[in-house]
């Protein structure tokens, strides 16, 4: 397993707060769910069960995101020694859910009957995208340009009259 060990929210000091890159880009519309785990999986991972609490989004036959529920640890260490090369994403993605296939659209050239995958979103940032449940969608973006993309989707939003 290789560790980025700067990247996960586990390994911060106790006097360290933890601050969602979304936080002042928020408005109605967009759901935060940046504190959600993240793990990504490299390598051959067919073997791979998500466990309660964990979802397991197989984008290629060797990448994968595992979504957690809380804390990546548990499940970091678990695929610990299984052939497969785990990074902890869990800081570096910021991600948050949307609702409707119209914004959707207008945000990505991508299809979305083949989702989740990988591609651009607004204009060339790369996102991992997701359907939920219906039209709600769920997009993981580098946490740094997250707070750009929540503002794009925020004007698409009020262009659709939301």
């Amino acid at each position: 397993m290789t560790r980025l060990a700067f990247l996960s929210p586990d390994n911060a000091a106790p006097e360290v707060a933890l601050v969602s890159p979304l936080q002042r880009a928020l408005d109605d519309g967009v759901v935060d769910v940046s504190h959600l785990g993240k793990l990504e999986l490299r390598g051959s991972h067919g073997a791979v069960e998500p466990r309660s609490g964990e979802e397991l989004l197989r984008l290629s036959p060797t990448r994968a995101l595992l979504i957690t529920e809380g804390s990546s640890a548990a499940a970091r260490e678990r695929l610990h020694g299984n052939g497969i090369r785990v990074y902890d994403l869990t800081a570096a993605l910021a991600a948050f859910e949307v609702e409707g296939e119209d914004v959707l659209r207008r945000l990505t050239e991508l299809d979305l009957g083949k989702l989740p995958v990988i591609g651009s979103i607004a204009r060339g940032t790369t996102a991992v995208i997701e359907r939920r449940d219906g039209e709600r969608f769920r997009i993981f973006v580098p946490q740094e340009l997250g707070h750009y993309i929540v503002e794009v989707v925020l004007d698409t939003l009020r262009g659709l009259g939301r």
